[in-house]
């Protein structure tokens, strides 16, 4: 199918031009030449099967099942994982130079089936391995190095990370918490930003009866500045007062934008492909602040305010709150919204959906 344009064809007549692709379409799903990939945790049903396969786009659809990998190589994922995490935050000597934090042993029941929660498992040990490490190291301006060891104690639950620095040990014993998160069994409040504490501090000011576990939310809110933990960190409430004041505390302090009072059912949370390109959403104001402040990117954080009153409100924000990057149509990896230093306030109002619930770091 072709169009005629004027140009500067030969004898300075009209050139023939291919016409742009579906322009006599609507959509994309007549146009056979995208190769589309489906992901989900659910089966896909034979109807829904037989109905894609009616369109060009689909026709040619096949199910591929995908296991999670098991066994010795779910040991060495989980390794070197950790190794990989625990060398991109290495510990920073007085002189300028850097620690050499070496892990040694794993010694953890690395599960079965979906691989998140050992993910967020080791993330999370990369971070107590990081402040045992500061905490441990030499003060001389040799160079040092600290040998790392994990074990998991079945019969107490409990989990040991042991740092050996030439010769003199040091050990923090950590516990599992909601939401099977790691808190340290004596509390470190070198682990910690002041950050944290302070955002705490105030919100039980704000709230003093309603705030249960204080520790908990403050290792949360730590993770969150950490930056290295939770991608994002979700706080979930049935207090829509108590989640506005959260990100209304955290907006206040250095290296914190927040962005309040936003209902998914009145506010895109993203472009369609069919959106203009200013169609304002939220994953775009988050995106141009991280570009407005480029200069400092890897220390800037967000704090969103989400109001869920519907069920569809929860359905809705399923993807933002996701623990991976946020890509649409057309995204690149230079376009993707990567969650670390992003944290989501999130009120509902009734039951909360268990689609939302697993993305969770904390219900206060």
């Amino acid at each position: 199918e072709f169009h005629e344009e004027e140009g500067s064809g030969v004898g300075g007549g009209k050139k023939r031009k291919e016409a742009p692709r579906n322009s006599t379409k609507r959509g994309i799903s007549g146009d056979a030449t995208i190769i589309t990939i489906f992901t989900s945790n659910y089966h896909l049903e034979p109807p829904t099967l037989e109905a894609l396969g009616r369109l060009d786009m689909f026709k040619n659809l096949t199910v591929v099942n995908v296991a999670p990998v098991v066994g010795k190589d779910r040991e060495a994922f989980s390794i070197a994982y950790l190794k990989q995490r625990v060398k991109e935050s290495r510990v920073s000597l007085p002189n300028g130079g850097k620690e050499n934090v070496i892990v040694q042993q794993l010694n953890i029941p690395c599960g079965e089936g979906d691989i998140r929660p050992l993910v967020r498992y080791l993330r999370m040990l990369s971070f107590y391995i990081h402040a045992l490490a500061s905490s441990s190291k030499q003060l001389d301006h040799g160079v040092s190095s600290i040998d790392i060891s994990v074990s998991f104690d079945a019969s107490t639950n409990i989990t040991t990370v042991t740092a050996e620095n030439n010769g003199d040990e040091q050990s923090l014993q950590l516990k599992p918490g909601s939401f099977q998160n790691l808190y340290p069994i004596t509390s470190m409040s070198m682990m910690l930003d002041s950050r944290a504490s302070h955002t705490v501090a105030e919100l039980q000011k704000l709230h003093p009866n309603k705030l249960q576990n204080t520790s908990e939310l403050s290792q949360i809110i730590g993770f969150y500045f950490a930056r290295t933990v939770l991608a994002p960190t979700v706080i979930l409430s049935h207090d829509r007062q108590l989640i506005g004041d959260l990100i209304k505390i955290l907006s206040q302090l250095d290296g914190v934008h927040g962005i309040c009072d936003i209902d998914p059912t009145r506010y895109k949370m993203m472009k369609s492909l069919y959106d203009a390109s200013d169609t304002p959403n939220l994953r775009g104001d988050i995106l141009q602040i991280l570009h407005d402040n480029k200069t400092s990117a890897s220390t800037n954080c967000v704090a969103v305010e989400l109001l869920c009153r519907t069920t569809d409100a929860q359905l809705q924000i399923r993807e933002i709150i996701e623990d991976t990057p946020s890509m649409t149509a057309f995204s690149t990896e230079r376009s993707a919204l990567h969650k670390d230093g992003l944290l989501f306030g999130v009120f509902v109002e009734g039951e909360i959906t268990p689609e939302i619930k697993s993305r969770a770091s904390l219900v206060v």
